[in-house]
């Protein structure tokens, strides 16, 4: 399994999709999801959608080096030191982080950083 669309499914629970590890692209935007950890091992994930959520921690995104697109709007997230962290995020990947209440230390800092290795970030 390569694509996975399941947002507006009302889940909350992503636990089953941990051993999915050929995903490429995984939509699970629309959701009662808080808990991400389950996504750490899904090494091949390219374009991720997470937006519209209930996410506050996002630091199972740091290995996530394929990552070329990752939507993270309308979340509750304030910390995005995990994507500075993720080694893989550089020139010409999106991270979108509009409508999330982040600190200054994201703002004045960390998108700084992810923007000088060419990462296009909506904040």
């Amino acid at each position: 399994l390569e694509e996975l669309n399941l947002y507006r499914s009302n889940i909350s629970d992503i636990s089953f999709l941990a051993g999915l590890t050929n995903l490429q692209w995984l939509h699970i935007h629309d959701n009662n999801i808080s808990d991400i950890s389950a996504l750490a091992g899904l090494v091949n994930l390219e374009r991720l959608y997470l937006n519209t959520n209930n996410i506050s921690d996002i630091s199972a995104l740091a290995g996530l080096t394929n990552l070329e697109t990752l939507n993270l709007r309308y979340n509750n997230i304030s910390d995005i030191s995990a994507l500075v962290n993720n080694a893989g995020l550089a020139g010409g990947d999106t991270v979108d982080l509009r409508d999330n209440p982040l600190s200054a230390e994201s703002i004045n800092n960390y998108i700084p950083q992810l923007e000088a290795r060419g990462v296009i970030v909506y904040s």
